[in-house]
């Protein structure tokens, strides 16, 4: 079975060539090639990984995801970035769709007024039925006062794929950079008070959870011992078929390094099976990316 990473970060240093957004994790400087990824899945023994967008949401601050999936489409797919405040949503998806070739987008900012009662009011609502038409995933990693929206969004839309990033925790407090220029949550308290709501989630067959960033949350160096009853519970509640494994790159490249990533799964979950664990490091993740060009030859 293929090991497939569905959560990395690739940039190029600030340029006209690939112009992107800067913050205090990625200055106009600082750079995380592809090459370097390719090295790190090689080491590794990682066939394949989905690229996440970063750096803004406009079609040129794609350019470089795009190129790269381009150049190396049997290792690359890419999720990319839409604002839900831009006057149309859909458009913008279905601009990007067209020009980059993406299978999926991640969604990070407010997706409505958690007290709304009428879906159609939720800001994410339209970008949900563009998805829905176009066939792709949706990503998630937004604030803890956004549960109630995401449950009615994949309630109304059960054929869209939407993934919860990064063990499905929803931030409440601030999040500030740590040494090696990771992002790091330091406040916020494990399990997150929205969690059970998350685990509840699973009663929904279009969500999946993403085991993925737990050095921003954990209190203990790796390998994140206080995380792993919150990894046990997910298993319990959404089994190895929508679980996917990811390293979050390049934030972990320096520490703890992408290689001791591969192995999370085995500290926090030691009794899985084979079949289990090549479906958490592969096997879920085949059964929703790298679709879009297979579709397309046929």
């Amino acid at each position: 079975m293929e090991k497939i990473d569905v959560h990395v970060h690739v940039f190029d240093k600030l340029s006209a060539a690939f112009p992107r957004k800067v913050n205090r994790l990625a200055p106009a400087e600082r750079e995380a090639r592809a090459e370097q990824l390719l090295q790190e899945m090689d080491a590794a023994g990682i066939a394949k990984t989905v690229l996440i967008g970063y750096g803004g949401t406009g079609i040129e601050h794609h350019r470089y995801a795009t190129q790269c999936v381009e150049r190396w489409p049997h290792r690359f797919t890419a999720a990319g970035l839409v604002d839900v405040n831009d006057p149309d949503p859909p458009a913008r998806l279905r601009e990007l769709y067209e020009a980059t070739g993406i299978e999926g987008i991640r969604l990070r900012a407010n997706l409505g007024d958690p007290t709304s009662e009428r879906l159609e009011d939720l800001k994410a609502y339209r970008l949900f039925q563009c998805a829905d038409e176009l066939g792709i995933n949706i990503n998630i990693y937004t604030e803890s006062s956004q549960v109630p929206c995401i449950e009615m969004l994949v309630r109304a839309f059960p054929g869209v794929p939407v993934s919860l990033d990064h063990l499905g925790i929803s931030p409440s407090t601030s999040l500030v950079a740590d040494r090696w220029r990771r992002p790091r949550f330091d406040e916020e308290p494990l399990p997150p008070e929205t969690y059970p709501k998350i685990i509840d989630l699973a009663k929904y067959p279009n969500v999946y959870i993403k085991v993925s960033g737990e050095y921003a949350f954990s209190k203990t160096p790796y390998p994140y011992a206080d995380m792993k009853p919150m990894v046990e519970q997910i298993y319990r509640a959404y089994g190895p078929e929508r679980m996917m494994w990811g390293t979050d790159f390049p934030w972990i490249v320096s520490e703890p390094g992408y290689q001791r990533l591969v192995a999370l799964i085995d500290y926090h979950l030691p009794d899985l099976s084979k079949a289990e664990r090549e479906m958490i490091m592969g096997g879920t993740a085949k059964t929703i990316w790298f679709k879009r060009k297979s579709k397309e030859v046929e």
